[in-house]
């Protein structure tokens, strides 16, 4: 039977806190419904470029905006991880109501390796051979997960805690948990680590976690990776979690106070205008730019959004039409201020 073995330290009491604080004011925050869209698809395609990117993926996060934005066809392996990556993400609750399964697992996974691996059997089947997790360029092995026959037994201890032991915890906790296990057991022979990251966000969402569609793990593992090894691997001999489960909260806590500043930003813009007024992102960023250089011009909203002037002269257009936002000047020195600016 799987018992996971940590010690709820002060670090890990603490950071829960600050996470349930975090999260209490991003729920109660005034998100208009194209924003919320904005959070959450930006938030999938930052994961979709740093989840990959540890694992070597060669694409930089522009060039994973600009794949996934403009809908393109794979034509590398590098863009069908991404976009496997990707399309699970923004199907996440297709793969589980409340109880994860071992199909669950293994949807997850056929879905992330779809077309990558060198024998498509392996997609969505776990591992029948033995495998390393090391260096492949230095040789160096790090870990040798359980023979390939315990595997499905390990998975099944695993998610028969999962599935009945876990009402008491907090979700961070389970997913961390979680996170780890599926590392160690290593069930397959590719695709682990994306599927184990994976796993856990399946873990907050279908744990009512409900904010974990706006922020992304993935950054913080890939923002220092050796970081990230090295917490794994602290459990490694006395399979105690205390020090990944740190860590693992770290990260959480990190990532949510990121987006917590942001909704905060977004809440103080709309609110100004109550529910009177309807504003797109774009406009609301335009909005907020205002709000630190007093006066702006369309260059910068070109810049700020990476759009062409004439789209940037339609927004323009809408917020004088709304009557938010006029103009001061002429021609090439023509810049627009908010409509109470006083000069």
């Amino acid at each position: 039977m799987f018992e996971p073995k940590f010690t709820y330290t002060n670090k890990i009491v603490n950071y829960i806190a600050k996470i349930a604080s975090a999260k209490e004011v991003i729920s109660n925050a005034k998100i208009i419904p194209l924003y919320d869209t904005k959070l959450k698809q930006d938030a999938f395609i930052r994961s979709s470029h740093y989840s990959t990117s540890i694992e070597g993926n060669p694409l930089n996060l522009d060039e994973v905006k600009t794949l996934i934005k403009n809908n393109q066809e794979p034509t590398t392996k590098a863009e069908q991880e991404v976009l496997n990556y990707f399309n699970v993400l923004n199907q996440l609750n297709k793969y589980s109501d409340k109880i994860i399964t071992k199909n669950t697992i293994l949807s997850v996974h056929r879905d992330l390796t779809k077309d990558l691996l060198k024998n498509p059997e392996y997609e969505g089947k776990f591992r029948d051979t033995l495998v390393y997790i090391g260096n492949p360029h230095t040789k160096e092995v790090n870990h040798v997960p359980p023979a390939a026959y315990k595997v499905p037994h390990l998975v099944e201890e695993l998610l028969d805690w999962l599935n009945n032991s876990t009402d008491e915890m907090y979700p961070v906790i389970i997913a961390g948990i979680l996170h780890y296990e599926l590392v160690r057991i290593h069930p397959f022979v590719d695709g682990n680590g994306r599927t184990s990251r994976l796993m856990a966000t399946l873990i907050l969402s279908t744990h009512k976690f409900n904010i974990s569609d706006y922020f992304t793990l993935d950054e913080y593992y890939n923002q220092d990776r050796q970081a990230y090894v090295d917490a794994l691997k602290s459990a490694d001999k006395n399979h105690d979690l205390t020090n990944w489960l740190e860590y693992f909260c770290q990260g959480v806590l990190y990532s949510i106070d990121k987006v917590k500043s942001e909704v905060l930003n977004l809440d103080q813009i709309t609110s100004k205008y109550d529910n009177t007024i309807e504003l797109t992102p774009n406009e609301i960023s335009v909005l907020k730019l205002l709000e630190d250089k007093t006066h702006i011009k369309n260059k910068d909203i070109q810049e700020m959004l990476d759009i062409s002037p004439q789209a940037s002269y339609k927004i323009i257009r809408k917020l004088k039409n709304k009557e938010l936002i006029k103009s001061v000047g002429k021609g090439r020195n023509t810049e627009y201020i908010n409509i109470n600016h006083q000069p």
